[in-house]
Formats: structure tokens, sequence, C-alpha cells
């Protein structure tokens, strides 16, 4: 059931069909997206949609198949954007039958959606609106009950700042899974929603409709991801393990990316040191974020008194908010990342906006007090707290500053673009802004510093992820095994037989509809900025150096 949501009027509707049994996840976002928003539309008004939606084989038990997308226009590209996280929503939503909630219009108080067996509930948020995510939590697990889940806009959206993600509960009822990229908690606010809660009870696991064929499926979907080489480094180093490699190699963005590596005191944000604090502090390793999930690469992480901080942190943050500003104390970061969370701000972004300030003296690296007192000002909603709030690319036009690490308005990631040209292209290329999970490549293998034939693996790997978004299921199961290895599975539960090119065919779809958005929208182009194309970046002192020419093939599929 797709459920249009009205805003404006308070009610909910059933009259959207989609006969097409592979449009879930990201497919659906753009589905709706397109079909029923302009692309001239401003992202937080209230012409804009905001559409929630699990993957095609969510509510089953496929393995790491759990992943919500949320998205429509994004504030931060002014383009089409899916965003996608872990934790228990989708699953939930997927065993109450759930394909899809769009919202339009938008309420003048805000609201929060309750979503069950018996339907849709639209109530007032009473009080919790400015709270921060964990205490927000609280309140609506104490009127619900700690078994639901929830889907949220923390302050940063309500505030409307253009840096703000919308936050899911993970097993534990903890708001640290959040689908971060792109703005999409302030579109979430701007339609007057503040939290969706989710309630399953009363429901039943989904089935495939070759029922037997389905779990044997499953089992082998199981083996494959657990032998996949990838698979176990993530599952036994967690994504941190990326530290150690990128700054071996050069590829991590140090000094607000003057630098390739932080050297030794890299190790100050390891596994090692992690692995610590499960010896010292009853940290928790082979944690996982959703329900089905084999990999179990999520880390819960406590402080020095044995007290939760947080489950989400990950590689992107490390990098982000550790060797991007200097920053090698894991205990500060883990701090940096919790406050992140309480705020519902993207980590990336706000590394990003934090690094640039230093170009005009308003951040020296390793301050790390400093990146604390900023994230007091976005709580505050002060001037510079909303400047740092915008994002990188909005600050720096806010402050005149040239030397910008974004495209299409949004931050690059962490995976430096100049040595790993794959992901440089990625980057330049995604209909998403700069994104590292739409098209993942050069992880911890084939890395070598010639651009030729970066376009060919890019184009595969975007179109490859495009498909497992709309699925729901985990880049780090999907990393190195296509859409054939994983079809029966598919075939299986929605009683088709297809092949791994039908659904590699459902990827170029998803690209095309939303290159088509943007193009309608003035987003572009597919480059990065020029001083990544000049300026060498120590130790390889690498360029970008793709062909400008290749890069505008990117498309022709």
């Amino acid at each position: 059931m797709i459920y249009r949501i009205d805003m404006n009027e308070g009610k909910y509707y059933t009259d959207i069909r989609v006969e097409n049994k592979l449009v879930g996840g990201r497919y659906m976002v753009d589905w709706l997206t397109t079909r029923y928003m302009s692309p001239t539309a401003h992202p937080l008004s209230a012409e804009s949609v905001f559409v929630v939606a699990p993957g095609i084989l969510a509510g089953t038990a496929a393995p790491c198949s759990g992943r919500l997308s949320v998205g429509g226009k994004s504030p931060m590209t002014n383009g089409i954007k899916e965003a996608n996280a872990g934790g228990t929503a989708a699953h939930k939503l997927g065993r109450l039958g759930v394909r899809a909630l769009m919202f339009t219009g938008s309420s003048a108080e805000y609201k929060v959606l309750k979503v069950c067996r018996e339907g849709l509930t639209l109530e007032p948020a009473g009080g919790i609106e400015m709270m921060t995510n964990y205490d927000a939590v609280a309140e609506l697990q104490r009127r619900h009950g700690e078994h639901v889940s929830i889907i949220l806009a923390g302050p940063a959206g309500v505030m409307k700042m253009i840096n703000s993600g919308v936050s899911v509960t993970d097993t534990k009822g903890r708001p640290c899974r959040v689908a971060a990229r792109g703005g999409m908690g302030a579109v979430m606010a701007a339609k007057g929603l503040k939290a969706i809660v989710v309630d399953d009870t009363g429901s039943s696991m989904r089935k495939g409709a070759r029922e037997k064929e389905f779990a044997e499926a499953c089992k082998a979907a199981v083996k494959l991801i657990k032998e996949d080489p990838v698979s176990q480094i993530i599952s036994r180093f967690t994504t941190n393990g990326s530290i150690v490699s990128e700054n071996e190699r050069g590829g991590l963005p140090t000094f607000n990316h003057r630098a390739g590596t932080f050297g030794e005191k890299a190790m100050g944000l390891s596994p090692n040191v992690i692995m610590e604090h499960v010896k010292t502090r009853g940290s928790v390793t082979g944690h996982g974020c959703m329900p089905g999930c084999v990999l179990r690469c999520s880390t819960i992480l406590n402080d020095e008194k044995g007290g939760y901080l947080t489950s989400g942190y990950e590689f992107e943050t490390a990098a982000a908010c550790g060797s991007n500003l200097g920053i090698g104390d894991l205990d500060m970061l883990l701090r940096i990342d919790r406050a992140c969370d309480e705020l519902g701000i993207d980590t990336m972004e706000f590394g990003a906006t934090v690094g640039i300030l230093n170009d005009v003296g308003l951040f020296e690296f390793g301050d790390a007090d400093k990146v604390m007192s900023y994230l007091e000002e976005v709580r505050q909603n002060t001037p510079m707290g909303r400047i740092i709030g915008s994002g990188c690319a909005n600050a720096a036009k806010v402050l005149g500053i040239s030397r910008v690490p974004a495209v299409k308005g949004q931050a690059l990631p962490y995976h430096a673009a100049r040595p790993l040209k794959g992901y440089g292209t990625t980057y330049a290329t995604s209909t998403q802004g700069a994104d590292h999970t739409a098209g993942s490549v050069e992880m911890d293998m084939d890395f070598n510093l010639d651009p030729k034939g970066k376009v060919d693996i890019c184009r595969a790997a975007q179109i490859n992820m495009a498909f497992f978004d709309s699925a729901g299921m985990c880049m780090f199961a999907t990393f190195i095994n296509g859409p054939d290895k994983f079809v029966g599975l598919f075939n299986a539960m929605l009683d088709e037989n297809w092949t791994g090119g039908d659904l590699l065919e459902t990827g170029k779809e998803v690209l095309r509809m939303e290159r088509a958005f943007n193009d309608k929208s003035g987003v572009g182009p597919d480059r990065l900025p020029d001083w990544l194309c000049s300026e060498p970046l120590p130790p390889t002192n690498a360029v970008f150096d793709v062909p400008p020419e290749e890069l505008d093939q990117f498309y022709n599929f």
C-alpha cells in the first residue's frame, strides 16, 4: 500500500497505484517525486513532497535488506535526493504492508504520524519539536511503547537547516542511524512532520510467493555475503578499518583536503583503539544496525564511565571530523558524533563546513573545543550556527571562500578524489551530489593512480547501487556481488523469472529518472571543483585527471 498524506488537511489517501513490483526504496522515492512534484518547486515549500519508502524485500527474512529510503528534492543540491539508513523502521513498515508514505502540503502545527496495523493517525507533536533526538525518542517511547520504531527530524531540521538528516532508531531503540545527506530533515520538518512512529504489533514476517524457494534463496544469500572478502573485512574491523588503509595509501583527506595522510595520528582513530574501548569500557562490537544483518559491523561505544555514547560512529565521521579537522582523539570524536546525532545533522557535511573555516581564520586544526562550541552555536540557532548548519557550499558563499570541497552543493566524502579516481568519478557524476555510497569503488583493491577506465567501473557500480538501494539492501553486503547473484531472492519473493540483466535495467531506470529531474531543476555540471584537478595531494601528489570528455559519456547507457 502507498499512502499519500495531505498535511494541509490532516488526512491520508490510498489512491496511488504502481504495478511494477521492483519499485521500492530509492526507486519509489524517484517514482513519486518525479510524478507528484514540479522540478522547479522549492524543496521546503508546501508544493514539495517528502517520501519514506522501505525496500523491495523489507519485512522478510532476506539478509541485510532493512535499509529505509527517504527523499524528495534536496535543499542542498536543488536536485532529486534519496538518503537511506539502517534501523528497524523499514522492516516494520514492510511487515505492515507499507510500500511508501508520501507527504504533501504543510501543517501549521507539528505532527507525529503513527503507522500501525489499524491504519494511520496524525497527532500533535506535543512539545517534542525542539527536544534533542534522544530525549524526543524517549518521550515517544513513553507514549507508544519501547517496541516501536521512530523516524524523526531533529532540532536542526525543525530550524530548517540545510545540513539536517532524518534519524531512525536502531535495534536498541536509539536514534543513531541517520539518512544524513542532502538536507532531508529540513524537508521532513517543512511538512510540519516531526516524527513517524511505526508499531508493527500484530503483523507477521512477509513470506515469499514461492515460500520454500525463498527460504533457500535467503540461506544462499547469507552464505554469499559472509564469504565475500570485503564483507569479512568490514565485519571484522568495522568501517573504521578504512582509516588505516586510506592513511597508508594517501587517500585520507586531512587538514581540509590539503594532505592525504594523517600520519601516526590516524592510529588514534583506528579499530585498535575501538578494541581497547571494548576491553576497558564495556563497548560492544558485532552490533547489527537493522534486523536481519549478518555483517554486524556496528559498534556500541561507551564513555570513560561505561555509559553509552553512540553506535553510529563510522569511517566517514572519523575522517570528516577527525583527520579533516586535525583531531586524533577518539573520545573527542565520539562526543562530536553524539552531539551531531542529538541535533540530527550530517557529520560529513559538518566536518567539511568547519574545515573550510580554517581558510578565513575561524578555526585552527586540532581545536576540538572549537568544534564543540560550533555545535553549541548550531543548537542555539545563532547566526554563526545557521551558517554552519547551512552546509559547506552555502557557508563558503556567505564567508567568501573559493576553495570549496563540494559537488552540486554537497560536501565531498572522505575517500580522497585525487588519488582514488574511481571515487572521484562517482562524486562528479552522481545525481545525488558528491556521494560515495552512490557507487563505491576501490575500497581496498585495485588501487592505482591511472585515470583510464574509471568511468566504466563507476558506471557499473552506480547502476548496481541504484538497484540495491531500491531493494533496501546494505551496500556492504552487495559491494562485489551484483544483482545476478541475488536474483533468486527476488524471483522467489515476487513470483517472477527475472534475470540479473532485468534487475540492472531497474538500476538504469532509476538513474535516468534522477538525471531527467535534475536537468529540469538546473542541477549540474558533472565536474569536480577545479582545484582538485590542479592542486596535487601529498603524499602521492595526485590530481583528479579523468578527462572531462569521458565524464560526459557517463550516462550513455
